[in-house]
Order: structure tokens, then sequence, then C-alpha cells
């Protein structure tokens, strides 16, 4: 078998532990996020995530994506580090940005995040949705592209 000439080892190794977390649906949730944690996305801490089945995480660029504590992201999500610039006219001009989920967020079932943003803490993003934007801190977003739909009441 030929790998391209952008498919380093660590990348090889990256995309078959991402592959062993994403599809099998024996692992429980807290283990697949300690199997991202070693393919390179950081978690504040892993122990407190779930992550379901079927995520996907840009695999380019893991580095890049950082996911805060009790986060729960449901399963078909897709986070990416890398996006393409529509104000140019080929396919050459990839641009990387960091992605930052906060802490207490709760991502729906088929969301894909794909620019570099932020999501606040204790921000919940409906199924279904597409991130192009910043989300503020305890807002409840949805949509295609996400719409505000409100904020939330925070009880203690």
């Amino acid at each position: 078998m030929i790998l391209k000439k952008d498919y380093s080892l660590k990348r090889v190794f990256r995309k078959f532990i991402f592959l062993i977390a994403s599809k099998f649906p024996f692992i429980p949730g807290k283990l697949r996020a300690y199997l991202f944690k070693t393919g390179g996305v950081n978690f504040s801490n892993p122990k407190t995530c779930f992550i379901g089945q079927n995520v996907y995480f840009d695999d380019l660029n893991p580095g890049l994506i950082s996911i805060g504590s009790n986060t729960i992201i449901t399963e078909g999500t897709r986070i990416l580090s890398h996006f393409l610039d529509v104000n140019y006219n080929d396919f050459d001009h990839q641009f990387t940005g960091n992605v930052c989920v906060g802490d207490n967020v709760f991502i729906g079932m088929n969301t894909v995040i794909v620019k570099p943003v932020s999501i606040g803490d204790g921000a919940i993003i409906g199924a279904n949705s597409v991130i192009t934007k910043d989300i503020p801190s305890y807002t409840i977003w949805g949509g295609n592209p996400a719409k505000f739909i409100k904020n939330r009441e925070i009880t203690k």
C-alpha cells in the first residue's frame, strides 16, 4: 500500500486511533474521550466528557481543537479545524484555526463546526446545526447556519 506524501506515520496513527474511537459502538463515551486525547485533541478533563459514536475530529490539526470539562458531544458531530477561503478561486488555500469548546457544553446530534470558533461555557447547540461563528456562554443556538434562539436561565 502506497501512502500519499502528506500522510506521515503520526497522521496514520491518528487516523487509526480516531477510526477505532468513532466507529466501534461498544466503546463507552468516556473512553472515546481518552482515545481522541491520545490522537491529539486537547481535553481539559476527559474523565468528565462524553463523546458519542461517529464523532469526527479533524485529524489534520487535532491540536487546534480543545474541549472543556463536563462537555457532551453527541453522535455524528463533525469538528473541523481547517477550512477553505471563498475569496480564493482554487482549493490550495486551506486555513487553520482554533476550535474551543467551553465547559458544560451540549452539542446536539449531527452538528458540524466548520470554522475556527469559540463555544462559550454552558452553551447548547441544537441537533443538525452548522456552526460558523462564535457562540456566547449560556445561550441556545440551532439551525443551518446556527442562529441565536434564547439565553439559558442559570439556577444554582
